[in-house]
C-alpha cells in the first residue's frame, strides 16, 4: 500500500534513524513501517510526508506529483469528515455499502464521518482509489 517510503528516504540521503527521530518513533519501528510489515498510522505517515515535503498521494503511489501548490502540513479533521461524507454521497454509497467494501462495520465508518476518529491509513487509501480522489484533498491538506 505505501509504495515509496524507502525510495523517498534513500533519494534524500537520510538514514532510517534520522527519519524515525523526526517522527518520534524508534528506528526499528520505522524499519517495520518502511518495509510494509505493519500499517503506518495516518498521523505518522503525514509526519513522513511533511519531513520530505511530498504529497501523501505521491507516498502512496497514487500520483507522480511530488508536491501540490498551496499544500498544508497538518491534517484538517473537520475537512476530512466533511469530504469523505461528501464523496460517499456523491457516489450514491450508503455508509453500510461503503463499510462492506472496506470490510468494516457501518458504525466505524459513521465514527469517521462524525469526526470522532481520524480515518485509518488503509481505509483512506482504499477510499481514494475507489472514488478516484486525492488523499491530500480528502485530508484537507490541499483545496
Amino acid at each position: 500500500m505505501i509504495k515509496r517510503m524507502k525510495e523517498i528516504r534513500q533519494t534524500s540521503d537520510k538514514k532510517q534513524k534520522e527519519v524515525a527521530e523526526y517522527m518520534g518513533i524508534k528506528r526499528s519501528t520505522y524499519a517495520v513501517l518502511e518495509n510494509n510489515h505493519n500499517i503506518i498510522p495516518l498521523k505518522r505517515l503525514n509526519d513522513f510526508a511533511n519531513y520530505f515535503d511530498v504529497s501523501l498521494d505521491y507516498v502512496f503511489g497514487i500520483t507522480d506529483i511530488k508536491q501540490y501548490k498551496n499544500s498544508h502540513q497538518p491534517i484538517d479533521r473537520e475537512k476530512t469528515r466533511q469530504r469523505i461524507r461528501q464523496v460517499r454521497k456523491e457516489n450514491n454509497y450508503t455508509q453500510s455499502k461503503l463499510a462492506k467494501f472496506l470490510n468494516t462495520s457501518p458504525s466505524v465508518w459513521c465514527d469517521y464521518e462524525r469526526g470522532r476518529y481520524l480515518v485509518s491509513t488503509t481505509f483512506i487509501y482504499q477510499f481514494a482509489k475507489k472514488f478516484n480522489v486525492s488523499v491530500d484533498w480528502l485530508l484537507g491538506k490541499i483545496d
